[in-house]
């Protein structure tokens, strides 16, 4: 078993994004961490025919998802697509390659060489991203309260399932470095609870905030908290201040891994409103009200 992976739940929309991805750790990997790309079975000939040579190791969704449905089952009815990216994530661990893996999207490439050590200190400590959201809540006073807000009682929910007391923190900004025993103590909670993972997710649609919150909630353990490990770019106005202030790959390189241009604004074409999909959320929703699904 590894220490440490590198692990990417891509699907065909972002095969360029996650080639790019892909080309920035065979570039800057100089420790050769495994870097594991997981997409669905049908995506899985064309990614490994635009790959080619690029190094990684192919794994999809299907494989990944087979442990978690044998401990809880298959997911409800209409459980949706974004959740399941999510679940892939959460369910890595069980494949068993590894202690701790640091999950990359597609849509994040690396810019300077990384290390083992840039995640895992001498003594085998984690590194914990947790931060309080200073950047991404700045930008929200300028152009959308709501977007602070969001994060704060997003924050708030999911410190009050485990019950921890102290500051709001926030878990996200991915990549992140993510460890086998603290989802596996995860998984144990859950099954104490009589609470499915998928009812976790839906209720509390963050993956990463899940995981830092229990795993300071449980004070079992030893984690380095750290700065997000790349600047991302939520928003094309970060992009465009970013831009004015003259950064550049090699100025962000003195102090971040890598760089993240969201995809939600980077597509060429804006995506129309899905009026299927919200008839689909519409309608989970009543069905959980009148008890036709469990929750």
């Amino acid at each position: 078993m590894k220490d440490l992976v590198i692990f990417c739940k891509s699907y065909s929309k972002d095969l360029w994004r996650a080639k790019r991805m892909a080309e920035s750790v065979q570039r800057f990997n100089k420790e050769n961490i495994p870097l594991y790309l997981c997409v669905p079975k049908e995506d899985l000939l064309s990614f490994q025919e635009q790959f080619g040579k690029i190094p990684c190791i192919w794994l999809t969704d299907e494989e990944v998802l087979t442990p978690c449905y044998e401990a809880h089952g298959l997911p409800p009815r209409l459980f949706p697509n974004h959740l399941m990216q999510q679940l892939v994530k959460l369910s890595f661990w069980r494949m068993n390659f590894c202690e701790h893996y640091l999950w990359v999207d597609s849509d994040a490439y690396f810019i300077r060489p990384f290390f083992n050590s840039d995640f895992i200190d001498e003594k085998g400590v984690p590194k914990l991203v947790m931060h309080k959201a200073e950047q991404l809540k700045k930008y929200s006073q300028k152009y959308n309260p709501k977007i602070g807000q969001d994060i704060d009682k997003m924050a708030d929910g999911v410190q009050g399932i485990f019950g921890r007391k102290g500051d709001r923190f926030c878990f996200w900004e991915a990549p992140l470095l993510w460890s086998r025993k603290v989802l596996e103590s995860l998984d144990g909670y859950l099954n104490q609870r009589e609470m499915s993972i998928f009812e976790l997710l839906y209720k509390y649609p963050c993956e990463m905030q899940i995981y830092g919150e229990y795993l300071l909630s449980t004070g079992k353990f030893e984690v380095d908290p750290s700065a997000p490990f790349f600047k991302v770019f939520h928003y094309f106005e970060q992009f465009c201040e970013s831009q004015e202030k003259g950064e550049s790959e090699y100025s962000l390189s003195k102090k971040y891994m890598g760089i993240v241009m969201q995809s939600n604004w980077t597509n060429l074409r804006q995506k129309k409103k899905n009026d299927l999909a919200r008839f689909k959320r519409f309608l989970r929703n009543q069905q959980r009200k009148i008890g036709l699904l469990e929750w």
